[in-house]
């Protein structure tokens, strides 16, 4: 089968499950519903922490290898924003506007208590 035929599959997939775990969508969740959110946050935070310590792993490898100062802090500092950034998506996630984070906790707040979830 040809490559867009697979890429629109995933798109297709990957849309009904966004809606499917929408917090507005209903107003109260299936056990399959809670099941789903909950393997779904674990495995965000599981990627998006291996993230985080694979860039502990590319700092310390950055301090072990670079000659220059200005090389280690400039690299140190984009590498520690990124993971930063990994651990923030890791637990509160991204909300419906890509480039602000105001929705980012409200969704949260909102996932958290449609799904029962405590951490």
């Amino acid at each position: 089968m040809p490559l867009w035929f697979w890429l629109a599959i995933v798109i297709i997939l990957s849309c009904l499950f966004c809606w499917y775990l929408s917090p507005d969508r209903n107003a109260q969740a299936t056990r399959t519903q809670k099941i789903v959110a909950t393997v779904w946050i674990i495995l965000r935070r599981v990627v998006s922490f291996a993230g985080a310590a694979f860039g502990g792993l590319c700092l310390y490898i950055l301090w072990e290898t670079a000659d220059s100062t200005t090389e280690k802090l400039i690299g140190s500092i984009l590498i520690s924003c990124l993971s930063a950034f990994f651990v923030y998506v890791g637990v509160v996630g991204q909300g419906w506007n890509q480039f602000g984070f105001n929705d980012d906790l409200s969704l949260y707040k909102k996932v958290k208590k449609k799904y029962g979830i405590r951490w």
